[in-house]
């Protein structure tokens, strides 16, 4: 709770940066960590797999019913043997040890609403409640003005 109140009172008046922290929440561990948005990456992994263009477009000619095979040969000629294997590699390497479905475009989506509530002079705070098993996805939540008033009267 005191990590809390510190880190929110700290954040008033600050100006927007890679910086600006975020909390990591272990259900199972009741454990809680603090990272700043830069290291975000390194303690979360993000999946960008799926956004890979190689693995776009082999999706995409599945969808419209093409051949699987004929779908790998056209991304060969497209993109190349080794890269379009590399991605498709990388793409069922994620999917066999999961990461919560921490995506490469939610961690954006978290960095783009961040930056826009401390521009809109608010302070709240992300906590990512970390999954409890690699099926589970990860939870974001927000530490908001109000969150703190109800801590400090629970006190």
């Amino acid at each position: 709770m005191n990590e809390f109140i510190k880190t929110y009172k700290s954040l008033r008046g600050d100006i927007w940066s890679l910086n600006f922290p975020v909390f990591l929440f272990d259900r199972d561990w009741f454990k809680l960590k603090k990272v700043t948005l830069y290291d975000l990456t390194k303690e979360l992994k993000p999946d960008n797999s799926k956004e890979a263009p190689e693995i776009i477009q082999y999706q995409q000619l599945l969808k419209a019913g093409h051949d699987p095979l004929l779908a790998i040969q056209e991304c060969w000629n497209e993109f190349g043997i080794e890269d379009f294997h590399r991605s498709l590699r990388n793409s069922s390497e994620w999917e066999s040890k999961g990461n919560n479905g921490w995506t490469f475009k939610k961690y954006a989506a978290l960095l783009i609403e961040y930056r826009n509530i401390i521009e809109n002079k608010e302070v709240c705070i992300p906590i990512i409640i970390l999954g409890r098993n690699s099926s589970e996805d990860h939870q974001l939540e927000w530490i908001s003005e109000e969150f703190i008033a109800d801590l400090k009267i629970s006190d």
